[in-house]
């Protein structure tokens, strides 16, 4: 994942700096009335197509606003979480985590992925972000285009796995126990 990205927000930059040097150098282009309708036109093509491009097993959500949470007794499986300002917390101590590895990805332009963890699930975490804060079992993490590649140690060989894949403008994620 943390190859995708990359890649998908090097692409970005790169398109970026291409618009700003064509303007630069050949044509006058007005930067600002190109940039915001490229991006709604991309946000909007992704909210449509997105959910069409994943399994049937996986729930995709989006949410412009807002905090997601998953809390109490519920069936964890593999989501998508779509944000432009907010975060997702989930408690799993009560959660049913089935065998096997369960993905939950999250994408946004400022959000945090917040996880309370019972003791036998072993978790990954790949995430890509201009600006990073994370604290994984109190450990921080992150900065200034800072990738995070991190896995429990116990990971490939666990019954129950959950692995994280995060990319966003400014965002975090925080894991701990208990």
């Amino acid at each position: 994942m943390r190859d995708k990205g990359q890649l998908w927000m090097g692409g970005v930059l790169i398109f970026l700096g291409l618009l700003i040097l064509l303007d630069n150098i050949f044509v006058n282009i007005d930067f600002g009335s190109l940039f915001w309708p490229l991006v709604f036109i991309l946000v909007g093509v992704l909210i449509i197509v997105r959910p069409r491009m994943v399994s049937s097993e996986t729930d995709v959500n989006i949410r412009l606003f807002g905090d997601t949470r998953e809390m109490g007794e519920w069936d964890a499986h593999d989501a998508e979480y779509w944000s432009f300002i907010g975060d997702v917390k989930m408690d799993l101590r009560e959660a049913n985590v089935p065998a096997g590895e369960t993905v939950v990805k999250l994408y946004g332009f400022i959000a945090d992925l917040k996880i309370r963890l019972p003791e036998d699930v072993a978790v990954s975490v790949d995430s890509i972000a201009l600006i990073t804060d994370s604290k994984i079992f109190g450990k921080k993490m992150g900065g200034l285009l800072t990738p995070i590649d991190w896995k429990s140690d116990d990971y490939d060989g666990a019954k129950k796995k959950l692995n994280i894949e995060m990319v966003n403008f400014i965002g975090g994620v925080t894991l701990f126990r208990g």
